[in-house]
């Protein structure tokens, strides 16, 4: 089963493409109308919360700055050298193992689900 995601403006426009691919349902922040590119991250949370989609992002404010309280979940990535394709790859063989209903707070995205 699927996920429902929204990309931060720091991942790779690759990736949204990628993950619809393997038939996500998929946001960017640059292509909401309402968020764009210099969002504030309470916004993105909020709107992750709204409409129940998954935040990815490098941006470590998900981690340090914001409470788990204000988003529904955030899959981070430490490592801004991972490829698109094996972000990608990652959040699918994911998802093959835990459906989005389990998948709270802020959760560490890296070769480890490849």
């Amino acid at each position: 089963m699927g996920y429902r995601l929204i990309l931060d403006e720091n991942i790779e426009h690759e990736v949204l493409h990628r993950l619809r691919n393997y038939g996500h349902d998929v946001e960017h922040v640059d292509f909401v109308s309402e968020l764009g590119k210099g969002t504030q991250d309470y916004s993105i949370g909020e709107f992750s919360r709204e409409t129940d989609r998954l935040i990815v992002t490098y941006d470590d404010d998900f981690v340090l700055e914001l409470g788990e309280s204000q988003f529904l979940a955030a899959l981070y990535v430490e490592d801004v050298t991972f490829s698109a394709s094996d972000l990608a790859d990652a959040i699918h063989n994911m998802s093959n193992h835990y459906p989005q209903e389990e998948v709270r707070g802020v959760v560490y995205v890296g070769p480890k689900w490849l």
